[in-house]
């Protein structure tokens, strides 16, 4: 039982973090194609790859439909997780505020002191 938990986490991870998510398009993938051959019989499975991965962005009469496939464009949010985060703006502008002025603070280095002690022998202190 906790394995198959695990694996379901897994799954739900990768397909709300990573684009496999775009996986789930593959049903979409063959019903386009499926109308394709039914618009041209002669049409096989790499041509159909082809014409729509590695024929640029080509406008034509099923362009909205093209869209649909997976893989097509990354998108920037999950459709199919139904999560979203929302972030309020004053609190995203209060957040960049306070890192810009922690990133105009200089630090300055100092170094950790070190007895020469420690120098040659096996078990040494850690360094930075």
């Amino acid at each position: 039982m906790r394995q198959f938990n695990a694996i379901v986490l897994l799954i739900l991870y990768l397909s709300v973090n990573t684009e496999l998510h775009q996986v789930f398009r593959l049903p979409i993938f063959f019903e386009h194609y499926f109308e394709h051959k039914q618009q041209n019989s002669h049409i096989s499975m790499l041509s159909f790859i082809v014409m729509h991965y590695f024929s640029g962005d080509v406008r034509d009469s099923d362009y909205e439909r093209d869209q649909q496939l997976p893989f097509k464009h990354a998108h920037c949010c999950v459709e199919l997780s139904g999560i979203s985060l929302a972030v309020p703006t004053e609190c995203f502008t209060e957040l960049v505020a306070r890192f810009s002025v922690l990133a105009r603070k200089n630090v300055i280095h100092q170094p950790v002191f070190c007895s020469s002690s420690f120098q040659f022998s096996i078990w040494q202190p850690p360094r930075a």
